[in-house]
């Protein structure tokens, strides 16, 4: 049995449609996805993708759908990278193909992202404890109406994996040191957030910690299979009217830092089996 997933990205809707598919293939590939501990490691950006790949072992690169999904070893632990593209539609694929074929047993999405949180700066990281598809709902002529079962729970969140958020959490505290690392919620929408305003609405309305465009419909997708998922963040900018100039300067910075936090947990993960 699968869940074919669809996102309506003009829209901002989410719709789940349950179906019944019975191919022998899929059917193979979801038995490897209960046996597999590989590790899904995403990216949006080459940025975020290279000092990781830079340090994997052993690599097999197989193309599906024009994205590169490279096997490997990074500290010890089995994963499969892969650079998942922007919003939308191409992370919700690249996560349903790790998934059903290459059996990942965990998916971590890595990265750059906006601040919200009043107390966050630039180059601080944040672990996910939820996900929130911002920008999922009906514009009415009374105004925008949220639509929670964009999510999980009543208040459209989406939750993330509790062990990989410590493992994520004490491995940023490594690199970056425990006053710049965080946990909260990460919101995702498909538009670059250059505006006080909306950084004010977005902290407010989702008590969020930082914006991104990936982790949501990413989470969303892991969820309906059952695959535990973590989104890791070091903030480029402030997503205030000087985002632009913030993500130019710090951008490299931050994806690296992200980066290294992922490397760190690989290990701890490898030490903890």
């Amino acid at each position: 049995m699968i869940k074919a997933i669809i996102l309506d990205i003009k829209t901002g809707r989410v719709a789940l449609i349950v179906s019944l598919i019975l191919t022998i293939a899929m059917g193979a590939s979801r038995s490897q996805a209960q046996q597999s501990e590989a590790i899904g490691i995403l990216t949006a950006l080459d940025i975020e993708l290279d000092l990781l790949l830079g340090a994997a072992e052993s690599i097999q690169t197989t193309t599906i759908g024009g994205v590169a999904y490279h096997r490997a070893r990074l500290n010890s632990v089995d994963v499969v990278l892969a650079r998942a593209g922007a919003y939308g539609m191409l992370p919700s694929a690249t996560t349903s193909i790790l998934i059903h074929e290459f059996g990942v047993s965990g998916i971590v999405f890595t990265g750059i992202a906006g601040g919200v949180a009043d107390h966050t700066k630039v180059l601080d990281v944040v672990i996910s404890t939820d996900l929130i598809i911002h920008d999922c709902g009906t514009q009415t002529d009374d105004g925008f109406v949220w639509k929670p079962d964009c999510g999980v729970n009543e208040d459209g969140s989406i939750p993330a994996d509790p062990y990989l958020r410590e493992i994520a959490s004490n491995a940023a505290k490594q690199v970056v040191g425990k006053e710049h690392v965080f946990e909260g919620r990460i919101v995702s929408g498909e538009a670059f957030i250059a505006s006080q305003q909306y950084v004010d609405f977005l902290r407010d309305q989702f008590d969020a910690y930082a914006v991104e465009s990936e982790g949501g419909p990413v989470a969303r997708i892991a969820h309906e299979f059952g695959v535990p998922v973590i989104v890791i963040r070091t903030l480029s900018d402030k997503a205030d009217g000087r985002a632009h100039e913030s993500y130019a300067s710090f951008a490299q910075d931050a994806a690296d830092n992200s980066a290294r936090v992922v490397l760190t947990m690989l290990k701890d993960l490898a030490a903890d089996k």
